[in-house]
């Protein structure tokens, strides 16, 4: 087995991973694990919308923290959105000046997209690609500053209280990386659903990693599904029709042709994520366009047109039909601000933690801007510690043949995932959760990726099923059909889960 030794183990080479590889000194050594492919992989590169700040003459900080509140349906943490809103302005700046291509006025200032839940336009975008737009120049940027491995990571390993690395599964093998310190920046879990706008590597393991270590899991019952995902095509991930499509005034109809949004929310399509959601899921949807000018849509949203149009329709000239499609995940491992988890030297930020700053549903493009706080505020906590000798790992964790069809494996942790933890979720449904994948939750660690991704998967469903059961309300992501209405008795409980 190979042995690497380094300063800091960044699992995940996502944005949050990447930004805060930038931020760390360059005189120390980091390995980033990444599960995609090289250039590939992961859900940043998948966001469309943009990265919220306050940067537009009419915002504000604070008025984008109370939207954040607002949005986040009375369980958001306020020191976090109060951090979040406020350094989130420089981080972009940061990008920008690093040169990231962000679509600009006519006078050279940044132009600002409004999405969902936005009191004001405030999403800093590339077009309709922030995300790879982002990636891109992270990628470039950290090159020469990470040692890449490419892999999953099976195991952590804790030695006398402190996290000291952990095992990666590469193609050659078992690799073993002692680390003084290690983060955890894995992204979501909306590939356990059977329709989400998420990549097939979007499996929760970077949760479980933490889980298993001993660390806390916090707010792991509400998920965010977007509203306007195109509803054609036999295919898992579903391509996602950016929330700024509405922002730039497109409606949402029924079969007859009505916005019915409005009877949901004074917003109507610009309501928070939860509250469209639901609505679109409970009829027939089409996103309509045609009142739009052709020429904003083509400049403005150039790869959700080319996508629509390999199914054979054109934003510009017909109806779309949309679903909700599983999106963000705002539960996962808890921190603090700067991203420590309560295991002493790990750290996890971006789509894998949890601060508290979503609170039960996620502000549109948050999600980029959390990446980014955090990920920086990470890298200056690990600069600020007194680092120490690299401590050696225990024994490898053994590896053993599994026999089980993966395949069949996956169509049914996403069939349970989805029937439990949808939109619409009944008690007698998530109470059938934990016997429905105990076989797959007690699979042992393999060398196959795919059978090791299942495992962890059908672990984190079964943990979210148990919490969900024990909030007897609805709030923001997660609706029960028994409790349809928040209790104000729930409001700002958050319900952590843990193995020690």
């Amino acid at each position: 087995m190979e042995r690497i030794k380094t300063d800091i183990l960044i699992i995940g080479a996502g944005a949050a991973g990447l930004f805060a590889a930038l931020h760390l000194p360059r005189e120390l050594d980091v390995v980033v694990v990444d599960k995609g492919k090289l250039g590939g992989g992961g859900s940043s590169p998948w966001a469309q919308g943009g990265v919220a700040a306050a940067l537009g003459p009419d915002d504000s900080p604070d008025l984008h923290a109370a939207d954040t509140l607002r949005v986040a349906a009375g369980h958001g943490d306020v020191s976090a959105v109060t951090v979040l809103c406020s350094e989130a302005p420089e981080c972009v700046m940061e990008l920008a000046e690093l040169g990231c291509d962000f679509a600009r006025n006519e006078d050279g200032s940044l132009h600002l997209a409004r999405e969902g839940g936005q009191s004001v336009a405030r999403s800093v975008h590339s077009d309709d690609a922030t995300g790879a737009a982002i990636m891109s120049t992270l990628r470039d940027k950290a090159r020469d500053r990470v040692t890449r491995i490419e892999g999953s990571c099976l195991q952590l390993c804790v030695v006398g209280g402190r996290c000291t690395g952990g095992w990666v599964l590469t193609e050659d093998g078992l690799v073993e990386v002692a680390a003084r310190s290690t983060v955890l920046a894995t992204g979501g879990i909306g590939a356990l659903f059977t329709s989400t706008t998420n990549p097939v590597g979007a499996t929760g393991d970077g949760q479980v990693l933490a889980w298993e270590a001993g660390a806390g899991l916090a707010d792991i019952e509400f998920v965010q599904f977007h509203p306007t995902a195109l509803a054609l095509g036999d295919s898992h991930q579903r391509l996602l029709l950016t929330e700024a499509l509405r922002g730039a005034g497109a409606h949402v109809v029924d079969s007859e042709g009505r916005r019915f949004l409005f009877e949901h929310h004074s917003d109507g399509e610009l309501a928070p994520r939860d509250v469209v959601a639901r609505a679109i899921a409970s009829r027939h949807s089409w996103l309509d366009c045609r009142h739009i000018d052709p020429a904003l849509l083509e400049e403005e949203f150039p790869n959700v047109l080319a996508g629509v149009r390999t199914y054979g329709l054109d934003l510009i000239k017909d109806l779309v039909p949309v679903q909700p499609a599983a999106h963000y995940f705002m539960g996962g491992i808890q921190t603090d601000l700067d991203g420590r988890s309560s295991i002493p030297r790990l750290y996890a930020i971006g789509e894998c933690s949890n601060t508290g700053v979503h609170g039960a549903n996620r502000l549109a493009s948050n999600s980029l801007a959390e990446a980014l706080v955090f990920g920086r505020r990470a890298a200056k906590a690990i600069a600020g510690q007194r680092m120490g000798p690299t401590k050696g790992l225990a024994a490898a964790p053994p590896l053993q043949e599994v026999d089980i069809d993966v395949d069949a494996g996956w169509v049914r942790l996403r069939e349970v995932c989805s029937g439990a933890l949808g939109i619409q979720r009944d008690p007698k449904v998530m109470a059938s959760v934990a016997g429905a994948l105990e076989d797959l939750a007690i699979l042992p660690l393999t060398g196959s990726t795919r059978a090791a991704e299942l495992r962890a998967g059908a672990i984190l469903v079964r943990l979210m099923a148990r919490v969900a059961l024990l909030r007897t309300e609805s709030r923001g992501g997660h609706h029960r059909t028994d409790y349809p209405s928040p209790d104000p008795d729930w409001a700002g409980v958050r319900l952590r889960v843990s193995r020690s």
